[in-house]
């Protein structure tokens, strides 16, 4: 096995006031990263992650890591309200975390790379740039510190042929994995959304995101 490392942080904090192509083959490979709402890489790799540069709090930092950040150094989501970061393929199952603020934004095809960042509504993309078709995994190990009633949610969705579809919805509190099988040139996204309508100021939702591809 190719093992890869790297740090993706996933921490959202509550505050007072809001491709790259190549070739190339391998067996498998897991790429982790340290979220603080933090994410690690390049996204020229064999499996490239991907900012979206118009979403808030993503962006492609200096060494070339993908950096997604919503709170520590960077504002935070104000109390009182809800955010979303990025493009749902749909709204079922997440209707309710929104509560009347706003309707989900969805999109049919939210995580389609075909025209690099003009296509791409998730908040992030996992890109297969290996010949492989792979297997992706996305581990999700956060640890809720949360005095009011804070809740999120992640969609992974994957981009076929230009079409959208949902892989999986993981809602709070966040344990286990979501998965969805990658073919060479393929992408998945993903995109979360953070209710804070009855959270406080020392709310943090922390830990880390570990992404696994094996060659299927």
């Amino acid at each position: 096995m190719n093992r890869r490392d790297v740090v993706v942080g996933l921490g959202a904090l509550v505050g007072t006031g809001a491709f790259a192509s190549g070739t190339g083959a391998f067996s498998a490979a897991e790429v982790s990263r340290q979220v603080t709402i933090d994410v690690v890489d390049d996204s020229d790799g064999l499996i490239g992650l991907v900012a979206n540069e118009a979403i808030a709090g993503v962006r492609m930092a200096s060494g070339g890591k993908l950096t997604v950040s919503v709170g520590d150094d960077d504002p935070g989501v104000n109390v009182n309200s809800v955010y979303q970061f990025g493009a749902f393929v749909s709204d079922d199952g997440v209707e309710g975390i929104t509560g009347d603020t706003f309707s989900v934004v969805t999109d049919g095809d939210p995580s389609d790379m075909s025209d690099g960042q003009n296509s791409l509504e998730s908040a992030v993309a996992v890109v297969n740039q290996s010949v492989e078709d792979l297997s992706v995994t996305i581990d999700f190990e956060l640890n809720d510190d949360i005095d009011g009633k804070t809740e999120y949610a992640f969609e992974l969705q994957s981009s076929q042929d230009g079409s959208g579809s949902r892989e999986g919805l993981a809602k709070s509190p966040i344990t286990g994995q979501l998965s969805a099988e990658l073919a060479t040139g393929e992408s998945i996204g993903l995109s979360f959304i953070i209710n804070a309508l009855e959270g406080t100021t020392a709310d943090e939702i922390s830990g880390s995101l570990s992404i696994s591809a094996t060659a299927v």
